[in-house]
């Protein structure tokens, strides 16, 4: 333990500032990067003390200070789901090369427990709040009118004063409807998102545009509003294999199809010979644990350095954040 510093007590700014022969403004102006009056001898000799006596910066005094923190809160549907899992984890990892840290919270797709997490939030000060899968709410609404550094992911913000990072779901929607008219995947059923998440309602749209353009009979086609889960696909799967069951389904996430599948397997029936099943996202866990599911790929790693691209507090250009809009594709495999 170091000589300059009393036996269990933590060491202050004015410890650092004694051992290091400076004022305590001094020491401040370098662990808050106010260093261009700051002799790099002096920057050296302050960290010095600063590691000698194991000082560590206040984060809460800093955010009484600067109004901020480097802290980044990143609330996500369902901490459970895989896709979810991976998007946060990207997050985390680019915000970390950039000098901020990341607070995880789940909401459970419930609105209430959002707002709770939004108010929250705003008591830590922090430097950012992430949206993943956001609840359309009057409080959210009113934060995006209050908050300028919102970052929205997957589903875009219900009032167009925030940047977004995802795909375009209309788009994507589309692509797989196409790949059922082509393959003759008429006589369908797509289990889809609740319709009042944006995403959702864009994702299905596309792809019923999609079979109405190619001339399908759109009456026969069946439409099942669901939460994104492997139990929801697997009852959803039950339900409809049994006697007038579809050609096709097209699941709006993997967890979803891996529900489906399980639910054709127990009744005897081939993939695809007897049922093609069409996934979304392409979640890592594919090339382990279902290397047989066709689905479109939504590049999950991508968006931890496009959100951090946005939040970056070194970045010079104080310019509006814009949309981010990234690529996705088809992942043929065995199921479609």
């Amino acid at each position: 333990m170091s000589q300059h510093r009393i036996a269990g007590k933590p060491a202050t700014v004015h410890d650092v500032a004694r051992v290091s022969g400076v004022s305590t403004a001094t020491v401040s102006r370098v662990f808050t990067g106010k260093t261009d009056t700051v002799a790099p001898k002096t920057i050296e000799r302050v960290r010095s003390a600063a590691n000698e006596l194991g000082y560590t910066p206040s984060e809460i005094g800093r955010s009484l200070r600067l109004a901020t923190t480097r802290v980044v809160v990143m609330i996500v549907p369902d901490a459970t789901n895989n896709f979810c899992a991976d998007v946060a984890a990207s997050v985390e990892k680019s915000l970390k090369a950039v000098g901020l840290s990341m607070v995880l919270a789940n909401t459970g797709e419930d609105g209430d427990q959002q707002d709770r997490l939004l108010t929250d939030a705003a008591g830590l000060r922090p430097h950012a709040i992430i949206i993943h899968g956001a609840i359309d709410t009057p409080k959210l609404r009113e934060v995006i009118e209050k908050n300028r550094n919102l970052v929205f992911v997957s589903r875009p913000p219900p009032i167009a004063k925030a940047p977004f990072v995802g795909i375009d779901n209309e788009a994507a929607g589309y692509a797989v409807g196409r790949y059922f008219a082509e393959h003759g995947y008429q006589d369908c059923a797509v289990i889809h998102g609740q319709q009042h998440y944006s995403a959702s309602r864009l994702r299905l749209k596309g792809f019923l545009r999609a079979l109405q353009e190619s001339g399908a009979d759109m009456d026969v086609i069946r439409k099942i509003e669901s939460p994104l889960s492997m139990e929801a696909g697997y009852q959803h799967g039950l339900a409809l294999l049994s006697d007038d069951k579809p050609r096709a389904v097209f699941c709006h996430n993997d967890m979803l199809a891996y529900g489906v599948h399980r639910a054709a397997t127990e009744k005897g029936l081939r993939i695809p010979e007897d049922l093609a099943i069409f996934g979304f996202d392409d979640n890592r866990i594919n090339d382990w644990l279902a290397p047989w599911l066709t689905t479109l790929k939504v590049p999950a790693l991508d968006f931890g350095p496009a959100v951090a691209a946005m939040l970056d507090p070194n970045r010079k250009t104080r310019k509006p954040m814009e949309d981010v809009v990234l690529p996705f594709s088809l992942t043929i495999r065995e199921s479609a």
